[in-house]
């Protein structure tokens, strides 16, 4: 993998400070932001097919939307077990509050607090699955662009262990660039938001994109 690429492809488009302000203005957008994560989408595909022009513009904005959608609903369908169990213990909490009495108030207090402290565990836990897989389940929309592409869970497995060390390279180097360098740019204010963590999404579009050629190559 070329890793030092994912960091400056950017700069390789001659319009590229235009096209990051604009997509780090649509990402600090709620629901307009869908368009951010289509287009990383299509970051990923002209990675994996080679394409010389690999930052898109913004002028196919509505098929950019259209698949941020796609996305959104593919990843809450992995996260739902989690917001389940958040939705469970928040129904628990409050049935016992409302039974709940001076008497007994203690031993409900004690035991919700377990149970609790479990749900937090088993939340994190199922968190973390739509975390981990994130490259996979960008890089099965990236080809199909489908959501029954995401959800095919033994595609998204498989493309996620066809080269396990590149797709843990991927992960790890993804996530020092979006918690740890991105936040630098909270020091310049504006252009912190505008720039660095945009700029984050579409290193981990490259990386993802590398990854999906990779394994295409390895079929």
């Amino acid at each position: 993998m070329d890793i030092g690429k994912a960091f400056t492809f950017v700069t390789d488009d001659e319009n590229w400070i235009m096209k990051l302000v604009i997509g780090g203005i649509i990402m600090l957008i709620p629901i307009v932001n869908f368009a951010g994560f289509g287009y990383m989408a299509e970051v990923i595909r002209r990675v994996r097919n080679d394409d010389p022009d690999a930052l898109p513009d913004w002028g196919d904005f509505g098929q950019f939307f259209a698949d941020g959608l796609k996305l959104f609903v593919g990843f809450f369908i992995y996260a739902l077990p989690m917001v389940l169990v958040a939705c469970v213990v928040a129904g628990i909490g409050a049935a016992t509050g409302s039974l709940g009495d001076s008497a007994n108030s203690d031993t409900l207090g004690g035991a919700m607090a377990i149970v609790m402290i479990g749900a937090q565990c088993i939340m994190f836990l199922l968190a973390l699955i739509p975390t981990l897989l994130a490259p996979a389940i960008f890089a099965r929309f990236a080809e199909e662009g489908t959501i029954g592409s995401m959800l095919r869970f033994g595609d998204v497995i498989g493309f996620a262990t066809a080269n396990l060390g590149s797709y843990i390279v991927v992960l790890l180097i993804s996530a020092v660039v979006m918690y740890i360098i991105a936040p630098l740019g909270v020091i310049a204010c504006v252009v912190g938001v505008i720039f660095t963590a945009w700029w984050a999404y579409l290193v981990f579009a490259h990386l993802t994109g590398q990854l999906a050629r990779q394994n295409s190559m390895m079929v």
